[in-house]
């Protein structure tokens, strides 16, 4: 009897141990895009009539702001990226009109999960800045956002034509299923500062931290 229950034990404990080593198969760990001190692996992009926006690093978080006379761009990424998910924490001023652009083309163009903190904004959406529109709307972000708090926003994008899923605070906001072609199947993660005296308080920033990424396959 003890030396069936020594083999049960021993059973048990290998499984355990066999379970615990298993990894999800096509999805890599995770990775960050930002060490918290520096802005290595990021570079200032010259798009959306701007130079890219004014970015600093104060306690932990990359911090954005307008360049004078109210330009703006993009902060992207060094690598290019294909099928992945990203998550991060941001925290904006109102107003303020910022995003995360994904599968980002070399003119700025790319799927936007839209962080826009006004009035008239949908924070968790999907925009096409190259139509000049959204694609996807969901009108009650307000009750998920967190004012003057830092926010928890994850978007994934596979496939191509892609399809498209975002969540801000761990709640469904975007999830979308292209019929064509939009944007390339690989480009960049880009950060925004949206141009324009009327999209951001002459006093207002954007803050992004704990950004980090994993492949899906």
């Amino acid at each position: 009897m003890f030396m069936k229950m020594r083999v049960l034990f021993g059973g048990m404990l290998g499984l355990v141990c066999l379970l615990g080593s298993v990894r999800v198969v096509g999805q890599e760990d995770w990775q960050k895009l930002f060490d918290g001190r520096t802005m290595n692996g990021w570079q200032r992009k010259a798009v959306h009539d701007g130079n890219g926006g004014i970015w600093t690093v104060e306690d932990g978080a990359l911090v954005a702001d307008q360049e004078p006379d109210h330009k703006g761009g993009l902060l992207g990424t060094d690598q290019q990226y294909s099928d992945f998910e990203i998550e991060l924490e941001f925290k904006v001023d109102k107003p303020a009109d910022t995003g995360l652009f994904l599968r980002t083309r070399d003119d700025g163009m790319g799927y936007q999960i839209t962080i826009d903190y006004r009035d008239d904004g949908f924070i968790g959406s999907l925009y096409a800045p190259a139509e000049g529109g959204f694609i996807q709307q969901n009108r009650d972000w307000i009750k998920y956002f967190r004012k003057d708090d830092w926010n928890k926003l994850r978007a994934r994008v596979t496939g191509q034509p892609a399809h498209v899923v975002a969540w801000l605070n761990d709640v469904k906001m975007t999830d979308f299923t292209d019929s064509r072609a939009r944007y390339p199947r690989e480009g960049y993660i880009g950060l925004q500062v949206h141009g324009g005296a009327g999209s951001w308080g002459e006093k207002s920033r954007a803050r992004y931290r704990n950004i980090r990424v994993r492949s899906v396959k």
